[in-house]
């Protein structure tokens, strides 16, 4: 596997993990990943994936930590987000019904990302993305 292009870990917390967010949006912009005028969906992916490592994997258990890493492989962008917790089935997660507060974000994620996974072993989600899968905004 090759090396991050970013790495961070924090404790298992909501402002953490929004300090975090804004740091690593930062950084994919940068690096041409993201267009600074059509962050909104990259954004929302990072987000619910690191809110979920945040209060589903770690119970927001603040001795708990979170690590979020980017990966360049050629025109693919590898986001890798672990948490502490027992893990999920991502095939599994059925979008919530209308009325329901919440339960949106893995679904939306797979909606956004080209590929995306819970790796079991590492207790990671992997979400996958290239280069013109959120293109400059007109």
């Amino acid at each position: 596997m090759s090396k991050p292009f970013y790495e961070r870990e924090f404790p298992s917390t909501v402002a953490e993990a929004a300090d975090a967010l804004a740091e690593a949006l930062d950084v994919l912009k940068k690096r041409g990943w993201i267009s600074p005028s059509n962050d909104f969906s990259p954004r929302l992916c990072l987000e619910e994936a690191l809110v979920n490592a945040v209060v589903h994997g770690n119970a927001s258990e603040p001795s708990r930590r979170v690590r979020v890493q980017f990966f360049e492989e050629g025109d693919t962008c590898r986001v890798c987000v672990y948490d502490e917790g027992k893990g999920f089935d991502v095939d599994k997660v059925k979008m919530a019904d209308c009325a329901q507060l919440g339960g949106r974000g893995v679904c939306l994620i797979r909606e956004f990302m080209e590929d995306v996974r819970f790796n079991s072993k590492d207790c990671c989600l992997e979400m996958v993305f290239n280069r013109n899968t959120f293109p400059e905004a007109r």
